[in-house]
C-alpha cells in the first residue's frame, strides 16, 4: 500500500510541475547536494535510512529542456544485507524548468536513465525521476529540494531518495567601465617621453619602466634603486641577477646554481642545515650534530657518524678497520695486513739491535755498536775495528788501521801534526784522531764523514740528528690532511694550518731537505691526472717558499695515479690516494 502511494504523489508531482526551461543566455548550471536513501520504504520493509552526496552538472539543450549529469555516493542499508552497502551511481536526466524567470521560487521535474554499483561492484540498471523546488537566494544560486524515486530492474532494488543542495549559474563577469586617464601635460624636460609629473628623474632622460630614471642594464630598475646596476635583475633582489630564482640574489648566494632556503643553497631534509654543510643531507638532525641524528651509528660499531671516520665500516680505530691490529686504520695503513707502528705509517720499524742508529740489515756490525757505519773504532783512526789490522794503534786508512812506517827522507808531509801524512789525510789541515779529521761535534763521526758537523747525531743517520717520532707522525698526517678544491691545484683554507707545521718543522731541522710528491687516484686519464698532481705539489711548494724556506731545501715531483696505497675500486680507497706527502732527507 505505502509503494502505491508513493508512486501516486510522484505522479502527481510531475503531473503539476510547469513547464520551464533554463534561458540560452545560461546554458551551464552546477550543483551539489546531501540525499537521504531509503530502501525500506517502497519495498515494504523497515530498513534505516542511508545518507549520501552528490554532484551535477546541467547544460540548457533546447527550449524547456535540460540535460544533466549527477554523479552520486552514498552508505544505505538494502534488502538481505547485514552491513551498510556503499551505493554509487552515474545518471543521465532531462529536467523541465526556467531558473531564469524572476520567481523566488522555480519548481521543476525530471526523469531519465542510470548505473548503480553496490560496494563498486554488482551493478544494475535503474530509472530515476522526480519533482523539486529551487529556491532563489541570488540572481544566479538557488537552494535545492528534490524528492526522486528510483525504479531498478532488480528485484528489492527500488529506492527514494530525497535530498537538499545548492545550485549556481555559470555566466560571464561583467566588465567594469575603464574611466579614460587624463590627458598628461606636454612638459617633459628631459625629453625621455615621461612626463615630470610622472618623471621620478624629471632632469635625467630614461626609460618609462624605470619611471623615466636612469636604467644601465635595462631591467626596469632605476639605477639609483638597482643595487647590481650593471647586471640586469629582478626587483624582489634588488635588481641583482638570482640565476636559480630562491629569492636570494647571486651576490649573496652560497648556491647560486641550486634554489634553496637557507642563504639560497638546498636542504633536502628540511633539518635547517643547508646541503653543502650537512654531512646527513637525507636525514634530519640539529645543527649541532652537523645535520645528523643524534647519536647515529650507521655501522654500529659505537662511534656516532659525526665522529666516525669510516662511517659505513665498522672497526675500532676512530671507526675504522685495522686488519693489522697495529692502532693504524687500514686507511692511513700502508701496510695494512702487517702490524707496524703510527710513526712508520702501520708498517714495521727496521729493527736496530745494537741501538747506533743504524738498521740491522744496512748495519755491517749489527751487534756492535759503533761510529764507522754501525762498526766500533777503539784507536779512534777511523778504520773499524773488523777491518784494522791494528785495532788498539791509531794508524791510516792506506795502512788498513796501523801506523805508517818511518821512512827516512821521505817527501810526504803532514801539515796538521796529527801522524797522518797529508797525502793521505782526507782533513790535511784540520789534525784529528778519525784517519786524520776531527770530530768537531763530538758525535764519534768525522767530520769528512759528517752531514752536521756542528750538531751532534748518529752514525746510522750521517752524523744528523734522528728525525723525532712526533714530527714523523704529524708529516705522515699531512699526506691525507692537505686538500685542494675538487679537481683543482687550490689549496683549501683548511691546509694552511698544517702547512705552517712543516714550516716549523723545517726551521727546527736546518739540515733537512724536504721531498714533496703528489698522486691522485685513477679517475680521468693517466696525462690529466699528472699534470693534476704535478700542479698540486708545486702548489705546496710554493706555499712553502712563500712563507720562508728556502727553495734550495726543497724537491717536488708529481706521481699521478703510479703509485696507489690503496684499492682504487672503493671510495676509501681512492681517498687515501689522493694525496701529497712529505719527507724530510739529507742531501
Amino acid at each position: 500500500m505505502r509503494k502505491q502511494l508513493l508512486l501516486l504523489l510522484t505522479a502527481i508531482c510531475l503531473y503539476s510541475s510547469p513547464v520551464f526551461s533554463q534561458n540560452q543566455a545560461f546554458k551551464n548550471a552546477i550543483h551539489a547536494k546531501i540525499n537521504g536513501i531509503d530502501y525500506g520504504l517502497v519495498n515494504d520493509n523497515d530498513l534505516k535510512v542511508g545518507q549520501g552526496f552528490e554532484f551535477g552538472y546541467y547544460r540548457n539543450v533546447a527550449p524547456f529542456l535540460n540535460l544533466g549529469l549527477p554523479l552520486k555516493m552514498g552508505l544505505a542499508k538494502l534488502p538481505g544485507a547485514d552491513e551498510n552497502t556503499t551505493i554509487s551511481s552515474l545518471d543521465l536526466v532531462f529536467r523541465l524548468e526556467n531558473m531564469k524567470s524572476e520567481a523566488k521560487l522555480v519548481p521543476f521535474a525530471f526523469g531519465g536513465a542510470g548505473y548503480v554499483l553496490e560496494d563498486f561492484k554488482n551493478g544494475n540498471l535503474q530509472f530515476p525521476f522526480g519533482a523539486g523546488l529551487h529556491i532563489r537566494v541570488s540572481p544566479y544560486a538557488f537552494v535545492k529540494i528534490q524528492a526522486e524515486y528510483r525504479k531498478s530492474l532488480e528485484e528489492e532494488r527500488d529506492n527514494l531518495q530525497l535530498g537538499i543542495g545548492y545550485v549556481y549559474l555559470l555566466h560571464k563577469s561583467e566588465t567594469p567601465a575603464v574611466k579614460p586617464m587624463p590627458e598628461l601635460a606636454p612638459n617633459d624636460t628631459d625629453q625621455d617621453g615621461v612626463a615630470n609629473e610622472l618623471d621620478k628623474c624629471p632632469n635625467e632622460p630614461g626609460p618609462a619602466l624605470a619611471l623615466g630614471c636612469p636604467d644601465k642594464d635595462n631591467d626596469g630598475i632605476a639605477d639609483t634603486d638597482d643595487l647590481c646596476p650593471d647586471d640586469p635583475g629582478v626587483f624582489n633582489t634588488g635588481g641583482c641577477p638570482d640565476y636559480d630564482n630562491d629569492g636570494v640574489a647571486d651576490k649573496d648566494d652560497e648556491c647560486p646554481n641550486e634554489a634553496g632556503p637557507w642563504n639560497g643553497c638546498p636542504d633536502t631534509d628540511f633539518d635547517g642545515v643547508p646541503d653543502k654543510d650537512d654531512k646527513c643531507p637525507s636525514e634530519s638532525g640539529p645543527a649541532t650534530n652537523n645535520g645528523c641524528p643524534e647519536m647515529a651509528d650507521t655501522d654500529s660499531d659505537g662511534f656516532a657518524d659525526t665522529k666516525d671516520e669510516c662511517p659505513d665500516q665498522a672497526g675500532p680505530v676512530n671507526g675504522c678497520p685495522d686488519t693489522d691490529n697495529d692502532g693504524v686504520a687500514d686507511k692511513d695503513d700502508q701496510c695494512p695486513a702487517t702490524a707496524g707502528t703510527a710513526a712508520n705509517k702501520g708498517c714495521p720499524e727496521t729493527r736496530d739491535t745494537d741501538g747506533d742508529g743504524l738498521a740491522d740489515d744496512v748495519d755491517p756490525c749489527p751487534n756492535q755498536a759503533g761510529p764507522l757505519k754501525g762498526c766500533p773504532d777503539s784507536d779512534l783512526d777511523g778504520v773499524a775495528d773488523k777491518d784494522d789490522k791494528c785495532p788498539n794503534t791509531a794508524g791510516s786508512v792506506k795502512n788498513n788501521g796501523c801506523p805508517e812506517p818511518v821512512v827516512a827522507n821521505t817527501t810526504n808531509t803532514d801539515k796538521d801534526g796529527d801522524g797522518v801524512a797529508d797525502k793521505n789525510d782526507p782533513c790535511p789541515d784540520k789534525a784529528g784522531p778519525f784517519g786524520g779529521c776531527p770530530d768537531t761535534d763530538g758525535d764519534l763521526v768525522a767530520d769528512n764523514l759528517d752531514k752536521c758537523p756542528t750538531t751532534p747525531g748518529s752514525a746510522g743517520n750521517f752524523g744528523c740528528p734522528e728525525i723525532k717520532t712526533e714530527v714523523k707522525e704529524r708529516l705522515a698526517y699531512a699526506a691525507q690532511a692537505v686538500k685542494f678544491e675538487a679537481g683543482k691545484a687550490i689549496l683549501k683554507s683548511e691546509s694552511y694550518a698544517i702547512l705552517d707545521e712543516i714550516v716549523k718543522i723545517m726551521r727546527d731541522n736546518a739540515a733537512y731537505s724536504l721531498s714533496i710528491s703528489g698522486h691522485t687516484d685513477d679517475v680521468g686519464s693517466e696525462e690529466s691526472n699528472l699534470k693534476l698532481s704535478q700542479d698540486r705539489v708545486k702548489a705546496c711548494y710554493d706555499y712553502l717558499v712563500f712563507r720562508g724556506i728556502k727553495a734550495d731545501r726543497l724537491r717536488y715531483a708529481g706521481f699521478g695515479e703510479a703509485r696507489p696505497i690503496a684499492d682504487n675500486e672503493t671510495a676509501e680507497g681512492r681517498e687515501m690516494n689522493r694525496r701529497v706527502e712529505f719527507e724530510l732527507m739529507l742531501d
